[in-house]
């Protein structure tokens, strides 16, 4: 492939990245789109040694692995005035690289009563556990 034709897939897999994890958030929305456009305008007439350029490849790389998987959305829910959000198993997965046996935790603590105080401890906004997911899938309530 390409130089070029790598440098719009990114592109375009950044965007897609955002549509996912922005969707109903106009703002978000709006303000991913004028990062990332200005992103790519900057490094527009990038030459050099072949390291570098693959460099700003990987960056995209990079950014949409963090945009899909390393970002969990959380909405206010009027009534209880209690963020929700909703973790999918990307967020809580563990991969390791056999290669060096390095574990690339990818993992998102579960909120518990025990690490909602931690977040209290810290001057964090207090954080209310109305339920969570047992590893079976099934619903369980606090």
């Amino acid at each position: 492939m390409s130089l070029r034709a790598q440098v719009l897939s990114g592109y375009r897999r950044l965007f897609r990245a955002r549509r996912i994890l922005f969707e109903g958030d106009e703002r978000a929305m709006t303000e991913s789109r004028f990062a990332i456009r200005a992103e790519f305008d900057k490094h527009k007439h990038v030459t050099g040694p072949p390291e570098h350029v693959q460099g700003l490849l990987t960056m995209i790389d990079e950014a949409e692995d963090m945009l899909l998987h390393g970002v969990a959305r959380g909405e206010l829910n009027q009534q209880t005035g209690h963020y929700e959000v909703k973790i999918k198993p990307e967020h809580a997965t563990d991969t390791t690289d056999d290669a060096t046996s390095i574990s690339n935790a990818n993992e998102m603590e579960p909120i518990t009563s025990e690490t909602a105080s931690k977040f209290d401890e810290e001057g964090k906004p207090k954080v209310v556990v109305t339920s969570s997911s047992s590893p079976s899938g099934k619903e369980k309530t606090k």
